[in-house]
């Protein structure tokens, strides 16, 4: 049973597995950034409770330096008083002549204890409002303390009872309670506010809490609070993060910045190796222009009727000769293709027209079965430039290679011209292939990069044809121009300064 029941358990896990495999390795890219995201995101996460833990914590021990002052000079103004200077004679004269008026009412009818009751608090508390003078009180002690921050106060009263004829307390106001007779406007949740702005005062913000009662029948006991606090609290506990949120801003900056670097260096190391790889699997039409014309060639060599021709045997000969030697070069120079940005060329005289038609001649050879058609002006005098003969015949190949495989025409026309004049020479390489829009031209010339996926998926190359061409041009300081449209052909102009 046990068997049974882990064989119907494995073969899910196995498939998952396999699932996860065969995903991870068709596109590993998505995964490293998923993951990369989800860590961030996380790590992100804790930093941000970490920082909000740790503000909530100096939120809560905030303690206001000053406050002891302001404490102190408060319970001074109001030695024998309540609430301000000259707040409980506003209190007695309205309460303390109905003490005996509420006691009765409280032993008789509870009802008409509430209604009255509410309707003396009301009155007391608006007049408390009106006369309050702690507003005159603050700025005294401010001056005198040499307070200069922008304060915020709560006076509130948090309770009021009466003691009756046998020294009993009777609630008449309790700040947990709602009055429907008393204003809604003067009922905050921490009490009746007698003064201030402070939205929400609590023990961090409370610079004195009194209790006031008297033993003596028919006085009254009160409870009241003073809350004084900064209006830029929350700067000030941020302030003391400052480091902190340093650091923190700092170390999350530089995670992201190490995942756009180590990303960008994957990507790149990826690309190089995706190169790789598929150079290895082109390897065969890479080589496949010098190998077809050795090919070629010696299988002309091998003809009767060119065993009987001395100067065609030569004239093979010479192309079996040059196509090895560029062969030999090619296996120690095309590999370096994906990583290389800079060539270096040996510059030599060579007689232009001459070198181009031996290019043409065993670029001619490779498609001797094909519809394409070359059409060679050479110049009217003969020039001799400096350059690299390697690296320019490679770089006029692949120019003329791209001109047959991006061509859908039935006969594929190539037209080469040499002209010059007294400040440069062009060479000038024209097609009639599918072109190429204004978008495709700005990328031709970069690393990797093919032009229409959907035409080219089925033709072979490694996206680096252009791309040496450009590196050609510019290791041997020319120039070079591209004029192209779609469906209408591309032409190349090599400018060669003289």
């Amino acid at each position: 049973m046990t068997r049974k029941l882990w064989s119907l358990l494995k073969l899910p896990a196995e498939r998952i597995y396999l699932f996860f495999r065969n995903f991870s390795m068709k596109h590993p890219f998505k995964i490293y950034i998923t993951t990369s995201i989800i860590c961030f995101l996380v790590l992100a996460l804790v930093q941000f409770i970490l920082v909000y833990n740790t503000y909530d914590l100096l939120n809560r021990r905030f303690y206001y330096e000053k406050k002891s002052k302001i404490n102190e000079e408060y319970s001074k103004a109001i030695t024998n008083d309540k609430l301000f200077p000259g707040g409980q004679a506003i209190i007695d004269s309205t309460l303390v002549p109905q003490l005996r008026t509420l006691e009765q009412l409280y032993y008789t009818d509870t009802t008409k204890f509430q209604v009255h009751s509410q309707h003396l608090l009301n009155q007391i508390f608006h007049r408390l409002i009106r006369s309050q003078t702690i507003d005159s009180l603050m700025r005294q002690i401010r001056e005198k303390e040499n307070i200069t921050d922008s304060l915020r106060y709560a006076l509130n009263i948090a309770r009021i009872d009466i003691m009756t004829g046998n020294k009993k307390y009777i609630n008449i106001y309790d700040s947990r309670k709602k009055y429907e007779l008393i204003d809604d406007s003067l009922q905050w949740s921490d009490g009746i506010r007698i003064y201030g702005d402070l939205k929400n005062p609590d023990e961090r913000s409370q610079v004195a809490r009194l209790n006031v009662s008297n033993a003596m029948p028919y006085t009254y006991a009160m409870a009241f609070s003073f809350h004084a606090e900064p209006f830029n609290r929350r700067q000030m506990v941020f302030r003391q993060m400052r480091l902190m949120l340093t650091m923190s801003l700092l170390s999350m900056f530089a995670i992201i910045l190490l995942f756009f670097i180590t990303m960008r260096n994957w990507i790149k190391q990826k690309r190089l190796s995706d190169v790789k790889t598929d150079f290895i699997n082109n390897i065969t039409h890479e080589f496949h222009t010098p190998l077809s014309a050795i090919m070629v060639a010696n299988k002309n060599i091998q003809n009767e009727k060119i065993l009987d021709n001395k100067m065609a045997i030569k004239s093979l000969s010479d192309v079996i000769e040059r196509q090895s030697h560029r062969l030999k070069l090619l296996f120690g120079q095309v590999l370096d293709l994906a990583t290389v940005d800079k060539l270096f060329v040996q510059k030599k005289p060579h007689h232009l027209n001459m070198l181009v038609n031996e290019i043409l001649t065993d670029f001619s050879i490779k498609f001797s079965t094909s519809n394409v058609q070359i059409d060679y002006t050479p110049a009217e005098e003969d020039l001799v430039v400096n350059l690299d003969s390697f690296h320019f015949t490679t770089l006029m190949l692949n120019i003329l290679d791209n001109a047959v495989k991006y061509n859908l025409q039935p006969v594929k026309d190539l037209v080469i011209v040499i002209s010059n004049d007294k400040e440069n020479i062009y060479i000038t390489v024209s097609d009639t292939g599918i072109g190429m829009s204004r978008e495709t031209l700005k990328h031709i010339f970069e690393k990797f990069y093919r032009y229409q996926k959907d035409l080219t998926q089925n033709t072979k190359g490694l996206g680096l044809g252009l791309h040496y061409v450009k590196q050609c041009i510019d290791a041997h300081k020319w120039k070079l121009k591209v004029d192209s449209e779609v469906g209408k052909g591309t032409t190349f102009v090599i400018v060669i300064p003289v």
